[in-house]
């Protein structure tokens, strides 16, 4: 016998019925998924393969890139992750090492052949390429990690302000907790990037390496922070780079999202070792979250 309840009773049971519905079916995707799951071992396999042949050199990253949990087993050591694997720039590296959860799969050099894949590991429902990468570039100075060897100052008028505070990773310009030169990691095209956090204010702010050493090319990333490149109004930040006192070029960041690559060559700068100055304006410092990176290379 079936009952069958007044319209009016049976809309006002509608929304328990659709609650009990989205339960069962949570229920059901997450038993499903459950048993798809890497287990802890695998993770722990995974890390003792990994250790046991790291070298100098080596970096790690995983598919999907928003997987962290090998983060727990392998966070110390070298680590890239980014969206678009096949288009990162790895020639600082000499071998990649790539984590791939179930599901995942690798596109463009890794999964033709381009690029050369020396060893396959399985734990589980864990697997782990290595893969040997083209020549490495010799990375002769690395600006981010000199850091705290740096002079950074404010051109201020009269005289310039010395920002000659060093903690945590940053040189202190200013009682402004924005006002600063630092080490950071922060998003830049979608991307977790190490960087230097220079954000200009209305004086130009100066950062000056001394005894850096001669190569080959000088290369810069520069970028703005997600919410400064979306603010209305942002003006463009420059960037210009001296060797020895003399500008060998010079970068307009415009206010737009990326991770912008530019390289200059410097073997005509004479023996070293070199004076190289970052000089960071802009016409309006507000929301001018500025971030660049730099190295030397042979």
């Amino acid at each position: 016998m079936s009952i069958r309840l007044p319209p009016r009773e049976a809309l006002r049971l509608f929304p328990l019925a659709l609650l009990i519905a989205l339960c069962l079916f949570a229920v059901g995707f997450w038993s499903t998924r459950a048993g798809q799951e890497p287990a802890t071992e695998d993770y722990q396999q995974i890390a003792q393969i990994v250790r046991a042949q790291w070298t100098e050199g080596d970096v790690l990253s995983v598919r999907p890139w928003w997987a962290a949990r090998i983060r727990q087993q392998l966070g110390d050591l070298t680590f890239v992750s980014v969206r678009n694997l096949a288009g990162e720039d790895w020639s600082r590296f000499a071998r990649l090492w790539v984590v791939l959860l179930p599901g995942a799969e690798l596109s463009g050099p890794f999964a033709d052949a381009s690029v050369s894949l020396a060893q396959e590991f399985t734990a589980g429902k864990l697997r782990l390429r290595r893969y040997q990468l083209a020549k490495r570039a010799e990375v002769l100075f690395d600006f981010r990690a000199q850091l705290q060897r740096a002079k950074v100052r404010m051109r201020k008028q009269p005289a310039a302000v010395a920002c000659d505070r060093w903690r945590e990773n940053r040189w202190i310009c200013s009682r402004h907790d924005w006002n600063y030169v630092g080490r950071i990691t922060v998003e830049l095209d979608r991307d977790p990037r190490e960087v230097i956090w220079a954000h200009p204010a209305d004086d130009p702010l100066e950062i000056e390496f001394d005894g850096v050493p001669a190569g080959r090319e000088l290369r810069v990333h520069t970028g703005f922070t997600p919410p400064a490149a979306r603010a209305a109004g942002g003006t463009p930040v420059t960037l210009q780079v001296l060797v020895n006192g003399k500008e060998i070029g010079r970068v307009v960041q415009d206010n737009q999202s990326g991770y912008f690559l530019h390289r200059w060559d410097i073997s005509g700068c004479g023996a070293g070792p070199h004076q190289v100055t970052f000089v960071v304006t802009a016409p309006h410092g507000g929301m001018r979250h500025f971030c660049f990176d730099g190295e030397v290379r042979g």
